[in-house]
């Protein structure tokens, strides 16, 4: 039996029309990858099914008695819960009937010895239960989940204090303690290294319940997934095996669909024309009124949907041969350090990978060199000469704005029709330009923010975690654009894939 049921789902986003009579299931211990471009309503879909949004029209069932959990890809904390708090309370009831159990064994000390043997008896089975639930391995479980998604923060620091790495972290390691029948996860891999996104898969390769998982790693979803839905034209379609089963059987069938489309708009042309051709005519007028309302109970086909063609370019100033970036026994870090005796030497020109654990320091490493935060120790030398474009790994979504005023905001001089102009090549277009930017997917955000970086010159792109939220299309218009970039690059990336495809230099930090 479907642990649930999306029956005819119908639902509008402003005046954007994103689900059109949906329906699919999950069955108990279906892995599912779900995959869409940017903005189709994939995350929409997840607050849709954990009761976060309600349809327009449809049922979305629940099997009674199914627990799940949800990541929110924009989750936030404000409570002054510790983190220690927040991840032992998944396992509050265990405690409660320990706290039961010893006022039992304290009770044997008070009761006559008559009921000895009933208040054992129930002490029994309490024991029975703890053991069985791995009460006395909670310390081990949490730890060993901790370690996996390299959460190194320390257990007392409230939950309101955390980064938005930190918090969505902690939260993921939150949702795989509880072990519900069913885990939505929107982008659980986006604050993860490569050794934290491979300890994920593996988790969930062996998760023994069902969980629909949202992601832009195609590496991750090909591990964990035995089934695909992909959300396009409005609907689900539901693929059997991992997602490169996936995507054979989905060129198979948009060639059926376009196909069948073509089809039935000749037999709709043709069927139209004979209508006007013999509607007025008295012998033929009854055949004509006949196909008329043959076509009207028609179920016509939705015209496929073209992707958005993405284009990222980054302009360049002038070159030089030298020394970019040096560093020298550089000792990086807050009020402690976190990383020491960094030596480095980038020349002009040449594009490297930053990689390492997660918390290990690769962003404090660019913040520093950038002279963002203050260095502990050694020296860095920045060359004047680079004229550096940034992008932060920071996910600051404006309220109340859109992604016109976001580009305006900085570029006063340039009109409307030139920023919707920047913003259309990034994929960006018609009402998605004036849409809030809070209300925006964040692949959507990323687009907007990379745009605004496409009006700076420079000679360096420095890139922190550029891939988040993007889908493949965008991703692929990101490649294309770093690997033509004549400039020195440096990138701070978790997705494997895409950093090696771009042969860069590695540089580990460890």
């Amino acid at each position: 039996m479907s642990v649930l049921e999306v029956e005819n789902l119908r639902f509008t986003y402003g005046e954007k029309e994103l689900f059109n009579n949906t329906s699919f299931k999950i069955e108990p211990f279906e892995h599912i990858g779900f995959v869409g471009n940017n903005g189709v309503g994939k995350s929409t879909l997840l607050k849709l099914i954990s009761h976060k949004l309600a349809p327009d029209k449809g049922e979305i069932k629940w099997l009674d008695h199914i627990e799940y959990s949800y990541l929110d890809q924009y989750l936030e904390v404000k409570s002054n819960i510790s983190i220690k708090a927040y991840l032992y309370n998944v396992y509050e009831y265990l405690f409660d009937l320990e706290d039961e159990l010893n006022k039992l064994y304290s009770s044997l000390e008070f009761e006559s010895e008559n009921r000895y043997d009933k208040i054992l008896s129930k002490a029994d089975k309490i024991q029975e239960e703890l053991n069985h639930k791995g009460f006395y391995m909670i310390k081990a479980k949490i730890d060993n989940v901790l370690s996996g998604l390299g959460i190194k923060v320390s257990l007392n620091k409230p939950l309101r204090k955390l980064s938005g790495g930190e918090r969505a972290k902690i939260f993921l390691a939150k949702i795989l303690l509880e072990e519900k029948d069913v885990l939505l996860l929107d982008e659980p891999t986006n604050f993860l290294d490569a050794v934290h996104v491979e300890w994920l898969s593996k988790y969930l390769q062996s998760y023994k319940n069902a969980f629909l998982v949202i992601s832009h790693n195609f590496e991750f979803l090909n591990d964990v997934s035995n089934y695909i839905i992909e959300l396009s034209n409005k609907v689900i379609v539901k693929y059997k095996g991992n997602f490169k089963d996936y995507l054979q059987l989905k060129q198979l069938r948009d060639k059926q669909y376009d196909e069948k489309y073509i089809s039935q708009q000749k037999y709709i042309k043709k069927t139209k024309e004979f209508i006007d051709k013999n509607i007025v005519r008295a012998s033929t007028t009854n055949r004509a009124k006949s196909r008329r309302k043959i076509l009207e109970k028609l179920e016509v086909l939705d015209k496929p949907i073209t992707e958005r063609v993405v284009n990222f370019s980054f302009p360049f100033t002038s070159s030089f041969d030298m020394e970019a970036i040096k560093v020298k026994n550089l000792e990086i870090g807050y009020t402690k350090p976190i990383l020491s005796n960094i030596n480095i030497s980038i020349r002009f020109g040449e594009k490297v990978a930053i990689i390492g654990k997660n918390g290990i320091g690769k962003t404090t490493f660019l913040k520093t060199v950038l002279g963002l935060i203050p260095k502990l120790g050694g020296s860095s030398y920045l060359n004047p000469l680079n004229k550096i474009t940034y992008y932060s790994q920071d996910l600051k979504v404006l309220k109340g704005k859109s992604s016109l005023d976001y580009i305006r905001d900085d570029y006063p001089l340039m009109d409307d029709i030139e920023i919707r102009s920047l913003l259309g090549k990034v994929g960006l277009s018609g009402e998605l330009a004036i849409k809030d930017m809070d209300k925006l997917s964040g692949g959507e955000v990323t687009k907007a923010r990379l745009a605004k970086l496409m009006l700076e010159k420079s000679n360096m792109l420095i890139f922190d975690e550029p891939t988040n939220h993007l889908d493949k299309i965008a991703k692929a218009a990101l490649f294309k654009a770093i690997q033509e970039y004549p400039g020195t690059v440096i990138i701070v990336s978790h997705e494997r894939e895409f950093y090696k495809n771009l042969q860069l230099k590695e540089i580990i930090f460890s």
